[in-house]
């Protein structure tokens, strides 16, 4: 492994209980810092004295501040999984028609994007990844888009031919529309409602209607 990507790498997973607090101590930190002075300010130093710990205690774990965002950037992918798999859960359990089940999903991740929307950009944006990283987004993008395909077979109002194709389109459009709101809340024309039945509509629109060429 070369010196760069051991620089994105953590050093050694935490074990027990103890050091699964640290590690866990460290990253909220590393979150605040982030939030507060932006990555490039964002220094290992200041990650340190926020968690409360010696600058040597978290080079233990973590080689450099790259490292730490890596592991945030992993832990908002598995998050981003888990709520839509419990989304689809509940959607399965209620039965609601496409247009209820669309907007919970919309009102869902919009709401996730809206808990930390700084620290989400700089991860997305200006984190360095590793390989693994970038094929892991790109593994769970391909997981979500079949993960919806599933969901969107039980609703007769879809008319999309190729379901595993029109659940990408709705994840990837959601994501970044969702993402670019709660990102900019202060410079957006619509309000959040209007903003959530709008992207409802186009999205309904899009999978109750059949392309004249509905291929791949």
């Amino acid at each position: 492994m070369t010196a760069h990507k051991q620089r994105l790498e953590p050093r050694k997973p935490p074990v027990q209980k103890r050091s699964r607090a640290t590690v866990d101590g460290i990253l909220s930190a590393a979150a605040q810092v982030f939030e507060a002075h932006g990555y490039a300010a964002g220094t290992t130093n200041r990650i340190a004295e926020r968690a409360g710990v010696s600058i040597g205690t978290l080079y233990q774990y973590f080689p450099s501040k790259e490292a730490i965002a890596v592991a945030l950037l992993e832990r908002h992918i598995a998050e981003t999984d888990h709520r839509l798999h419990e989304w689809v859960d509940h959607m399965v359990a209620e039965q609601h028609g496409l247009r209820a089940a669309l907007h919970d999903y919309v009102t869902g991740m919009l709401e996730m994007h809206s808990e930390r929307p700084k620290l989400q950009h700089i991860l997305l944006e200006d984190t360095p990844l590793p390989d693994r990283v970038h094929q892991a987004l790109l593994e769970a993008e391909r997981a979500a888009a079949k993960t919806l395909a599933g969901l969107l077979r039980l609703y007769s109002e879809v008319r999309r031919v190729h379901l595993e194709q029109a659940g990408f389109v709705v994840v990837q459009t959601v994501e970044s529309l969702t993402h670019r709101f709660a990102a900019h809340p202060d410079q957006q024309i619509i309000s959040r409602t209007s903003f959530v039945d709008e992207l409802v509509t186009m999205l309904e629109s899009y999978l109750s209607c059949s392309a004249p060429r509905d291929r791949r």
